[in-house]
C-alpha cells in the first residue's frame, strides 16, 4: 500500500506538527510506502504521476484551495481520502462528503487511532464506489431504453407496429454486431437526417454508408 500525507501551512504552524507527522508516518509506514508533501501544487503533480491508496490531508483550516484539489483528485483518479481539520465551512464540507468516498476526522487526530480510521475509510470508499457504479449502471440502462423507445417511435411513424419496430431494431443490431441501443442511435441519426433531406416514401429507413435499409413490404 502506498500513502500520501498532504499537510499545508496551516497545519505546519502547530508547535507539535513535526512530532505528529512522524507519528502518522510511522503508522502508515507499517502498511507500506509513505510520501509527505507540503503544498497542493506538489501534491497535484505527485497524485497524477503515482498511484496512492491512501491520502491523508492534514490542515488546521479546510479552505477552498484544498477542497478544490480533493474534488479534482476524486474526479480524475479516486482514492481513499482521510481529511483532518480543526476549522471548516459547513457547506464546503457537506459538498466534499456528498460523494461518500471521503472520511472526515474533526479536530485532533490521535496517531493510535489512525490504523482503525484507515480501515473504516477503505470500507466507506468501497461502499461508496459500489453505490456510484450501480447508479451509473442504472443511468446507462435508462439512456439505452430511451434510445430504443425513440427509434421505435421513428419506425412506427413509418407505419410499423410497435412489435415490428422492435423486431427491426433487434434484427439489424444482430446483423451488424451492435447492441440495440447502438442500432437505435444509428436509426435516430438517419431518420433525423432524412427529415432535413427527405427521400422516397417506400422505405422506412434507407441505407446510408453502413446504416440499415428497411423496405415497407417487410411489415
Amino acid at each position: 500500500m502506498r500513502s500520501l500525507i498532504l499537510c499545508d501551512t496551516t497545519f505546519l504552524k502547530f508547535t507539535d506538527a513535526v512530532q505528529r507527522l512522524e507519528q502518522y508516518q510511522a503508522v502508515l509506514n507499517s502498511m507500506g510506502e509513505v510520501d509527505i508533501i507540503g503544498s497542493i501544487s506538489a501534491a497535484e503533480k505527485s497524485y497524477q504521476q503515482s498511484n496512492y491508496d491512501i491520502i491523508l490531508v492534514l490542515v488546521d483550516t479546510l479552505a477552498h484551495p484544498m477542497q478544490s484539489f480533493i474534488l479534482r483528485a476524486l474526479s480524475v483518479k479516486p482514492s481513499v481520502f482521510i481529511v483532518n481539520a480543526n476549522h471548516w465551512d459547513l457547506q464546503q464540507l457537506t459538498e466534499l462528503l456528498a460523494c461518500g468516498r471521503l472520511t472526515f476526522v474533526p479536530e485532533n487526530l490521535v496517531a493510535s487511532r489512525l490504523s482503525h480510521i484507515v480501515s473504516l475509510a477503505k470500507v466507506r470508499f468501497i461502499t461508496a464506489n459500489n453505490s456510484l457504479n450501480e447508479f451509473k449502471k442504472l443511468d446507462d440502462e435508462m439512456k439505452q431504453l430511451k434510445l430504443i423507445a425513440q427509434a421505435k417511435v421513428f419506425l412506427m411513424k413509418q407505419g410499423f407496429s410497435e412489435d415490428k419496430a422492435h423486431q427491426i431494431i433487434q434484427q439489424q443490431a444482430m446483423q451488424k454486431g451492435l447492441t440495440m441501443a447502438q442500432m437505435s442511435a444509428q436509426i435516430i441519426a438517419l431518420m433525423r437526417s432524412q427529415t432535413v433531406q427527405p427521400s422516397s416514401p417506400d422505405s422506412a429507413v434507407h441505407e446510408t454508408g453502413r446504416l440499415i435499409s428497411v423496405q415497407m413490404h417487410v411489415r
